[in-house]
């Protein structure tokens, strides 16, 4: 049976002012668990190391609206975050504050994050993800709930039946007027 210990990656200063990662458990998992102890400090490491390189691929994305727009380079960076979540649950733990830390440390919004991983868990594959439909369509078509309605947008988009991102929400518009009917 593999654990779940929830753990949460805090931004601590040493007392000479530099700010690290620390990777921490509750004390009970602490106590009961005293053998993971190397275990989190790969973890912060890699954590810290994650971050820099993540921080990097943000600025390039908001220093260039072609990278932005474009939904392999989105997904590759959703993936990233994605595999480094499972890779903790691997190893028996729950990154209990996810959302917090990275918004936090990439300073990037819990919003765009969410949007992220949300994009990485319905398309698992770059393959299934079109270099023709641009992300900021891919979050609107994110936001439908039905898998069916879902891939009806998205070969709406392909077709060119919908181009603009105003099309996309009036077709989710739409689409929820339905379901309420």
């Amino acid at each position: 049976m593999i654990l779940e210990i929830p753990l949460e990656i805090m931004k601590i200063k040493d007392p000479d002012g530099q700010s690290r990662f620390k990777a921490i458990v509750s004390f009970g998992d602490a106590i009961a668990h005293s053998e993971q102890s190397q275990k989190l400090i790969q973890i912060q490491n890699q954590y810290a190391e994650l971050v820099n390189r993540w921080q990097r691929i943000f600025t390039e994305l908001r220093n260039s609206r072609k990278l932005m727009s474009d939904s392999h380079v989105q997904w590759k960076l959703a993936d990233e975050i994605y595999s480094f979540d499972k890779r903790i649950e691997k190893d028996g733990y729950v990154f209990a504050n996810a959302s917090e830390a990275l918004s936090r440390d990439l300073e990037v919004s819990k919003s765009r994050l969410n949007y992220l991983m949300k994009f990485r868990k319905h398309y698992p594959s770059i393959e299934l993800v079109s270099p023709k439909i641009n992300y900021s369509k891919y979050q609107e078509i994110l936001d439908i709930r039905k898998p069916e309605i879902r891939e009806l947008c998205e070969k709406m988009i392909l077709s060119g039946e919908l181009k603009k991102d105003s099309e996309i929400r009036a077709f989710k518009r739409k689409y929820r007027k339905k379901k309420t009917s």
